[in-house]
């Protein structure tokens, strides 16, 4: 959409007296687009895009700030931090990341900075209410990005390693505090040391040994094993497989019910996201996925229900949403055996794996085993804005895979959501380099 101004508007005329045959686009666009005009224009500017079209000028920064705030930009965005395999880019791999803007529905490709030390066996994910972060473990210490798209070489105050040496631990920031639960190594740990140990952070204390874990996630006290989802209370772990829950406080030290969720007792791989903000209460939403019937139209049923965050029951009154088929068939493609009666039996045995990633707007869900097929966007209901449905999920949209995935396909991918504010994609713009 073009915007043109007559000859004599002021501005024009300053244009054509200062006589700047040479004056490059965003100079133009600076004289020509101003007030109400450019609020318009930039309110259809992609987030991707603000970060450089704040930069023309004052005005136009103050008009990207006034169109965010008018139309705030309320759904997180996906990021993919993908670690390259070893001896590709030298050493531990070559190490970049993708972030995906919902609201124009396109990938922006952010290369890493080149000055990183962690390999690829110690890059974790840190999961916030206010964004996850990628970290870095290692025996010095524990180094925490500073910025949920990891373009910055630097990260916020680096932490000593915990008492606990983890392998595989589930990383989790809740408020003030980090907490550190599972995935200690087996052969590292002293006489009567517990794989299911818990530690918390605080600024001027370092680590303090909690509670571990409850015995029903103690046989799988691992990332790999569990769902995690982060508020700014509490820390919700799920057992993938088997639907163990529990909740852990950190600012009280201290470990919630412990509950076997089973509002369908088929679903076979669980995930879990904070939900809608509703008052003092927190409230979650709990994914499962499941094979579904031989005549159905797809081969897996994803569904989603809410959760209430205090006694992990399922929400009164509140259903089940289901993923829409065409989206659940293009997460878990049908494979070219599905029709074959000799590999049915295979193919119910077959384990399905999901993920989720998510804050109380709306979040992803993806294949766990294969993030390169994509995932799925859903939308949380606003509070008060979900006229009088009784479901949480508003709607479902399809995210096409990253195109740095599909280029790497060996390389191991991790999967935050966040949300991306001006001063990031700024950051994100000058590592790309001009366009």
């Amino acid at each position: 959409m073009g915007v043109s101004a007559g000859a004599h508007d002021l501005k024009h005329r300053r244009h054509q007296e200062a006589r700047v045959p040479d004056a490059d686009g965003a100079s133009l666009a600076a004289m020509y687009l101003y007030g109400d005009v450019l609020e318009s224009v930039v309110e259809r500017v992609p987030a991707a895009d603000l970060a450089a079209t704040a930069r023309v000028s004052r005005e136009w920064l103050r008009a990207v700030r006034a169109a965010l705030r008018r139309r705030p930009r309320r759904l997180p965005w996906l990021v993919v931090h993908l670690q390259g395999p070893r001896g590709v880019g030298g050493g531990g791999g070559l190490r970049c990341a993708a972030a995906y803007d919902p609201c124009s529905g396109a990938w922006l490709a952010v290369p890493a900075p080149p000055h990183r030390h962690a390999t690829p066996s110690h890059v974790r994910l840190l999961r916030g209410a206010r964004g996850d972060r990628v970290c870095a473990l290692s025996l010095s210490g524990l180094a925490v990005a500073a910025d949920p798209l990891g373009t910055t070489a630097g990260c916020v105050a680096p932490l000593d390693a915990p008492g606990v040496w983890r392998v595989d631990p589930v990383f989790a920031a809740v408020g003030d505090r980090v907490v550190a639960l599972g995935g200690a190594c087996r052969l590292a740990l002293a006489d009567g040391g517990d794989a299911a140990a818990v530690e918390v952070h605080e600024a001027g204390a370092g680590w303090t040994a909690c509670d571990p874990m409850p015995d029903p996630l103690r046989d799988s006290a691992a990332a790999t094993w569990l769902s995690a989802a982060a508020t700014d209370q509490r820390v919700y772990l799920v057992e993938r497989t088997t639907g163990w829950a529990s909740w852990f406080d950190p600012a009280n030290r201290r470990w919630g019910p412990t509950r076997r969720l089973g509002p369908d007792a088929a679903v076979t791989t669980w995930g879990v996201a904070p939900g809608r903000v509703g008052g003092a209460k927190e409230r979650l939403v709990l994914f499962g996925a499941k094979r579904a019937d031989k005549e159905a139209e797809c081969t897996v049923v994803v569904q989603a229900w809410e959760v209430d965050g205090d006694t992990l029951e399922q929400t009164p009154s509140a259903s089940s949403d289901a993923m829409p088929p065409e989206l659940s068939e293009r997460l878990f493609p049908r494979d070219d055996t599905d029709d074959d009666d000799d590999d049915e039996e295979e193919l119910d045995d077959r384990s399905l794996s999901i993920g989720v990633c998510g804050n109380a707007a709306g979040g992803y869900v993806y294949n766990a085993a294969e993030p390169a097929n994509g995932a799925v966007l859903y939308e949380l209901w606003e509070e008060g804005k979900a006229k009088g449905s009784a479901t949480a999920v508003a709607r479902w949209d399809w995210v096409p895979c990253a195109p740095v995935v599909q280029a790497q396909p060996l390389g191991r991918a991790i999967l935050a959501c966040s949300p991306v504010g001006l001063d990031e994609l700024a950051l994100a713009v000058g590592a790309r380099g001009p366009r």
